[in-house]
C-alpha cells in the first residue's frame, strides 16, 4: 500500500491549535520544600508565623530606655540605670527600646556607661519586620528558588502543593533494542525517550518511560490506551512517518482522532498531534535529533502553557561563519558551534540531517530560520540560542576578522540582525 504524503502544517499554527486543544490537567502533588526548587506553586502560601516574633537585637550591646541616654557623648558619657546586655538576635526585654553598641560602652558591671545617645528603635528589628502571619510569600504559579527555600523553611512552611503533569514516554520499533545491550545489524539503541524524559523533567514533569513495543498495531494499541490511561500527556517514539510498518498515526486515529500528521518543520517534519480521551498524544519522529526538536518545539511549549518553566537557552547575536541554505517553505533549526573572537561570537553551522546525534553533542547553539526567510549568506548578524552555559563558549583559534555583513530580508522576529 502506497501510504498519502503528508500534509504539512506551518508550526506556528499547530502550537497554537495545541495550546486551545488540551487545557491543562487539574494535578497537585506535595513536596518537602527543601525538595521543591524548580517546582511551581499551586497556590498562594502565606506565612503562619511573624517574624521575628518579637523585638530583637540588631547588634551586641546593651538593651536601654532611649530617654535615659539623651545627651550622652564622648566629652559626657551618661550612666546607663538598669541596661540588659544582649547579643545580636536575642529578645529585647519588655520596656527597652533601643540597643547601645558594645562599642559604645566603658566602665564595670554594675557601673556602664554610654558615650552615645541612642534614638527610638536604634538597633533594634521589630516584631514582624521581615513577615506578619498570614503576609503573602510566594503567589500562585512562583517557580521555587534556591533563595525561596530559605524564606519557606524560615517562616515555618516545610511542605506545599506543586503543580505536576505525568508525562509517558513510548519507545516503539522491531529494530529497536534497550540500552546496554551489543546492536546487531540493522538494529539501533533505544535512547529517544531517555532525551525526552531528562528534558521534561527538567521542567517539572514525571516522566515514565515504557517497555520497547515492536511493530505489531495490536501491541501498539494496548501500549497507547495504557499510555494514555495513566498519564497526562503521552510521548510516542518513532512510527510516524510514511513507512510500511509506520502504525502510530493509524492507532492514535483508531483510539481517538488524528489533529496534525506532518508539520512544515526541519527537522520534524512527520511529527504526529493526536488526541485520545481528550489528552494530547505527540509522535515523534524515530532520528533522534528530529525527536529531539518535536519535544523541544512541540511538548515543552504545551507545558509551559500548563504553567511549567521549560529549561530555554539563553539568546545571543552572532555572526555566520558560513551561509546557511534553508527551504522557505520551513521553520527550520540549524545547530551550531559558536565561539569567541574579541567581543564577537562566531556561528558555524554544522552539517544538517536529522539522525546523527554527534552533531548535537558538537553544538553549544542552534539557529531558528523562520519560514519565508531562505538563504542567510556568510557574515549576517543573527540571533541564536544557546544550547549551554555562555561562559563555555570558547575563544576561536587564529580570531580572524568576520566576513562583511549581510543583511537578510523577510526575516522573522526570531532572526533578528543589525549593524555592527
Amino acid at each position: 500500500m502506497v501510504r498519502e504524503r503528508l500534509l504539512l502544517r506551518p508550526l506556528a499554527e499547530v502550537r497554537d491549535m495545541m495550546l486551545g486543544a488540551f487545557p491543562r490537567p487539574n494535578r497537585s502533588v506535595r513536596v518537602p520544600v527543601a525538595g521543591a526548587t524548580g517546582r511551581v506553586t499551586v497556590e498562594p502560601i502565606h506565612s503562619p508565623l511573624t517574624v521575628p516574633a518579637t523585638d530583637i537585637a540588631a547588634r551586641d550591646g546593651f538593651a536601654v530606655v532611649s530617654s535615659e541616654t539623651s545627651g550622652a557623648d564622648d566629652e559626657n558619657p551618661v550612666l546607663l540605670r538598669e541596661p540588659c546586655r544582649v547579643n545580636t538576635g536575642n529578645a529585647i526585654p519588655p520596656g527597652y527600646d533601643a540597643v547601645v553598641m558594645i562599642e559604645d560602652i566603658t566602665g564595670v558591671e554594675g557601673a556602664w556607661f554610654t558615650s552615645r545617645a541612642a534614638s527610638p528603635g536604634e538597633h533594634v528589628h521589630p516584631a514582624g519586620e521581615e513577615i506578619r502571619s498570614g503576609d503573602l510569600i510566594l503567589p500562585a504559579g512562583h517557580l521555587i528558588r534556591p533563595c525561596d527555600i530559605g524564606a519557606l523553611l524560615s517562616y515555618g512552611i516545610t511542605g506545599l502543593d506543586v503543580q505536576a503533569v505525568k508525562v509517558g514516554l513510548l519507545p516503539t520499533g522491531s529494530e529497536v533494542i534497550p540500552a546496554g545491550e551489543r546492536p546487531g545489524p540493522g538494529e539501533v539503541i533505544e535512547s529517544n525517550t531517555a532525551v525526552a524524559a531528562a528534558w521534561l523533567g527538567e521542567a517539572g514533569a514525571t516522566c515514565t518511560r515504557y517497555p520497547i513495543v515492536c511493530d505489531d498495531q495490536r501491541l501498539l494499541r494496548q501500549a497507547i490506551a495504557k499510555g494514555v490511561r495513566e498519564n497526562d500527556l503521552l510521548l510516542v517514539s518513532a512510527g510516524s512517518s510514511a513507512g510500511t510498518r509506520d502504525f502510530t498515526a493509524g492507532v492514535i486515529g483508531d483510539l481517538g482522532e488524528v489533529l496534525v500528521h506532518g508539520i512544515a518543520m526541519k527537522p520534524g517534519k512527520p511529527a504526529i498531534i493526536g488526541r485520545v480521551d481528550g489528552k494530547p498524544v505527540i509522535g515523534m519522529p524515530g532520528y533522534p535529533i528530529a525527536a529531539m526538536t518535536t519535544v523541544r518545539e512541540l511538548a515543552l511549549p504545551l507545558l509551559v502553557e500548563w504553567g511549567f518553566c521549560a529549561p530555554y537557552g539563553e539568546r545571543l547575536h552572532a555572526r555566520l561563519a558560513r551561509t546557511v541554505q534553508t527551504d522557505p517553505g520551513f521553520d527550520e533549526y540549524v545547530f551550531l558551534t559558536v565561539s569567541r573572537s574579541g567581543d564577537r561570537y562566531i556561528a558555524t553551522p554544522l552539517p544538517r540531517g536529522a539522525g546523527t546525534q554527534m552533531t548535537v553533542v558538537r553544538a553549544n547553539a542552534y539557529l531558528h530560520v523562520p519560514p519565508g526567510t531562505g538563504s542567510i549568506h556568510e557574515g549576517a548578524e543573527v540571533e541564536i540560542l544557546l544550547t549551554g552555559p555562555r561562559a563555555l563558549i570558547r575563544e576561536s583559534p587564529g580570531s580572524r576578522r568576520p566576513a562583511p555583513e549581510h543583511r537578510v530580508q523577510g526575516v522573522g522576529a526570531t532572526l533578528p540582525l543589525k549593524n555592527s
